[in-house]
């Protein structure tokens, strides 16, 4: 076998091995709490849950649009401290305030907004549509 050859199966391994590992600084009190939001397809809002307690906190609507909203994924990006609601019904992303919910801006996403997924650096959200 080729030097080359060892050296990039090496590097995989490594890589896999770094990719199980928990991010580096996350603290025991990071994963014990905090939130869970889920996007509520079939009812236009997303649903916050309390995640040490699995409490419903409470029910968001999502602004109206030409449709009403079908909430399909929800993307958190801690820089900005806010939530990305992919909005399929009505071709857009809908940007929250992670403290209260509220709505901050909606952003054109194309016919199909299906998964998404921000950046390990939170500098761009990734939208996959199925149609567009």
């Amino acid at each position: 076998m080729k030097p080359t050859r060892y050296l990039l199966i090496a590097l995989s391994a490594v890589l896999m091995v770094l990719a199980a590992l928990p991010a580096a600084g996350a603290a025991e009190s990071d994963t014990a709490g905090g939130e869970v939001v889920v996007a509520d397809r079939a009812s236009g809002t997303i649903s916050v849950i309390d995640a040490g307690s699995d409490e419903l906190i409470g029910s968001h609507q999502l602004p109206m649009g030409n449709n009403p909203p079908e909430p399909m994924y929800v993307s958190y990006v801690k820089s900005g401290h806010r939530l990305f609601v992919g909005d399929r019904a009505n071709d857009r992303v809908v940007v929250l305030d992670a403290d209260d919910y509220s709505v901050v801006t909606t952003i054109p996403a194309g016919k199909g907004v299906f998964h998404q997924w921000s950046d390990p650096r939170d500098r761009q959200l990734w939208i996959n549509n199925d149609i567009d």
